[in-house]
């Protein structure tokens, strides 16, 4: 049997989610039910308040199965839940190409509340633009003391309407790198001249970088935590 988000777990992203029984428009413009339910949701639907409860046990389970697969490393129940909950509400995908997955797998289990607040950021539907979101910072505040205490009860007051996309914040990634090729840097798809050209990177453009193969190096294009491709090291310069 899968292993399940504990009560403190479940707490927290009842707290942070909120009920609402009929469909609305996150801020970051997904349509939403229920405790932060993003899937097949139209505007104009209504659910019950049980039908929320039911939907969010099944959302948990998917997303706790989500959580086992991507950490390698031993977690207690309130590590294993805080995950849970930060996975629900920022995605799987970014979960398994994040930072924090990746120190975690090296048993880096200090840099997780770090970590878990550079995803505070949305992207405004109406702008275009990302910008940090009070609730985001608690909720992620409020996963990273999960993390790291054996017992926690969420205390904030209910926050405002969750997003249903996060971004991290780009201001709180540590290295960046300039690229130096002044014909272009190719990104390929995996760490090697052998594999596809997925872009060629201006002059100039900033990057971070993630792990290193032989000289190659994961390449983050907007500085979110999500690798975009690889290219050949020798042309970054640490900034």
């Amino acid at each position: 049997m899968s292993r399940l988000i504990n009560q403190n777990g479940l707490n927290l992203v009842k707290h942070f989610e909120g009920l609402y029984t009929s469909a609305y428009l996150c801020p970051a413009g997904i349509p939403t039910i229920g405790y932060g339910h993003t899937a097949n949701v139209e505007l104009g639907q209504s659910i019950t308040a049980k039908e929320a409860e039911n939907i969010l046990q099944g959302d948990m389970q998917k997303f706790a199965v989500a959580v086992e697969k991507t950490i390698a490393v031993e977690l207690n129940d309130n590590q294993f839940s805080a995950l849970v909950s930060f996975a629900f509400n920022c995605g799987t995908g970014n979960l398994r190409a994040s930072t924090l997955c990746r120190k975690l797998n090296t048993d880096d289990y200090d840099s997780v509340p770090s970590e878990l607040s550079r995803w505070v950021k949305a992207t405004d539907p109406s702008t275009g633009k990302k910008r940090s979101l009070a609730g985001l910072v608690k909720r992620r505040a409020a996963e990273g003391t999960l993390f790291l205490k054996q017992e926690n009860e969420v205390k904030d007051s209910l926050s405002d309407k969750m997003p249903q996309k996060v971004d991290a914040d780009p201001e709180m990634v540590i290295e960046q790198y300039n690229i130096n090729a002044r014909s272009g840097l190719r990104m390929r798809t995996g760490a090697g001249a052998e594999f596809d050209i997925l872009a060629v990177l201006p002059l100039n453009k900033i990057v971070s970088i993630g792990k290193e193969i032989d000289h190659w190096v994961e390449v983050d294009l907007e500085c979110d935590g999500v690798i975009d491709g690889w290219v050949y090291k020798s042309y970054l310069v640490k900034i």
